[in-house]
This record gives structure tokens, sequence and C-alpha cells, in this order.
């Protein structure tokens, strides 16, 4: 008979230690006590561009912290946050991501329904994620939890800014190079099952609103069409993703 006891979880002070032991990247992962933890920094732009559209690292990153605790307080399925310090946050680690469930075949359509789910639940908090994909959500195989709370995620959201985030996940989910449609039909059932209808008839809105973004991925989409490239483009889907909230 084994009578031994699971080993208690490492204290804050031994995160942090371990934590100022590997490179200083954006995520790098740790293990104490046999379970794993992730380590979570500023990220470092390697061009204008991203530092344009994420904003400045350092500041970027204590607004993604101070977001995740304010989620958190709100009862929002949010990363835990086990230690931190400055320029630093230690989380732990939620499970594999939905893409890479889908890509390795794990990922029923009873989870695929939850995530949809999830994210009206998450709307009926007054939040947004602000650009939620198929990598931002995990799975433990009890709770989903949504990762990386950036620029767009709001306490106060607007009926537009969750709008936004149906249009985002379902697009994540048609760019998936098996079977796009199909796994965002079942996000989708999940999400309508869940949300008022007053959220889905402004998720049709913006869609409707949204016909220069397909003109606009026109040329991207045919391109990649004349290289043979036709599965996994995001241009094409954004005229699949329009095209199956106007239609639902």
């Amino acid at each position: 008979m084994n009578l031994s006891s699971p080993l208690p979880p490492p204290s804050a002070e031994a995160l942090l230690a371990a934590a100022r032991s590997v490179p200083d990247q954006r995520l790098a992962r740790i293990e104490l006590s046999g379970k794993r933890y992730f380590v979570k920094r500023p990220e470092a732009h390697a061009s204008l561009r991203w530092r344009l559209q994420k904003g400045e690292p350092k500041r970027a990153f204590a607004r993604e912290v101070a977001l995740i605790h304010a989620f958190a307080a709100k009862g929002a399925a949010v990363p835990a946050i086990l230690a931190e310090e400055a320029g630093c946050v230690i989380l732990a680690d939620h499970g594999p991501n939905l893409a890479d469930l889908l890509g390795s075949g794990r990922a029923d359509p009873e989870l695929l329904q939850a995530a949809g789910a999830a994210l009206a639940h998450l709307h009926a908090l007054g939040l947004t994620h602000g650009r939620p994909s198929l990598r931002d959500i995990c799975w433990d195989g009890a709770r989903l939890t949504f990762l990386d709370l950036e620029a767009g995620a709001r306490l106060d959201a607007a009926p537009r800014d969750q709008a936004r985030d149906v249009y985002l996940l379902l697009h994540s989910a048609f760019v998936q190079e098996r079977p796009g449609e199909q796994t965002a039909r079942t996000i989708l059932c999940g999400y309508r099952s869940a949300a008022p209808l007053a959220q889905w008839q402004a998720a049709q809105r913006l869609a409707r609103q949204l016909w220069w973004l397909e003109v606009l991925a026109a040329p991207g989409k045919w391109l990649r069409k004349w290289r043979g490239k036709t599965q996994g483009c995001e241009f094409a889907a954004v005229g699949a993703t329009r095209a199956l909230i106007l239609s639902a």
C-alpha cells in the first residue's frame, strides 16, 4: 500500500526563484513538485509594426496582469496567477489549447460547444476578451480557460466589442486546416445556446458591416488559391465567417 501523500504546492517564493533561472523570454515553462507552470514576461517586439499594434511592451504587460486580476474577481475563467513580481508572473498550467486538441483529434463536438458557451458566459459578465482564438482557450479536462488578454480586452464591454469576439473566434476556427467549417458551426451552436438574442443580433450586425473586409481580403484569397494553398487560409476565412454568422 502506498501511503505517501501528494507533494504540497510550491510557494510563491519557490516559483519566482525557479522563474529567475530560465531564459528571459515572453513565455517559459518550469516544473516544480511534479507540476508544470508558465513564466510570462513582457513581449519583445521585433518590429515597429508590432509595437504600434500591441503597444509599449511593459505597459501592455502591466495592463494584461491587471486585467487578469480584474476578470478573475468577476468570476471569469482566466489563468490563475500564482506568483508575481515586477515584469514577471507565474501562471498555472490549464492544459492544452483547443487548436492543439483539434490538430490531434482530441476535441469532440461537446467540448467545442462548451467553448462557444464559455465565451457567452464571459460576455454575460460584461467582459470581452478582445482577440479570442482557438489557441487562446485551454482545456484541462474539467475547465476551459481564456488566455492572453490583450489590447482589445474590456471590463465594460459594449455589444460591438463582444460581437467582435464572436467573429474572431469563429474566424480562427475556419483557419484550422481540419475541419474548419464544422468546428466553427459547432462553436457557434454553443455560443447561441448560452447568449441572449440581443447579443447574437449584435454579432450579425457586425458581420453585415464588415462587407468591406471581405473585399480587402479577396486578393490574398485568390493569390493563395492560385498557389494551391486552399487550407488554413485566413483571407478565405473572412468571407466564410461572415457567411456563417449571417446565415445562422
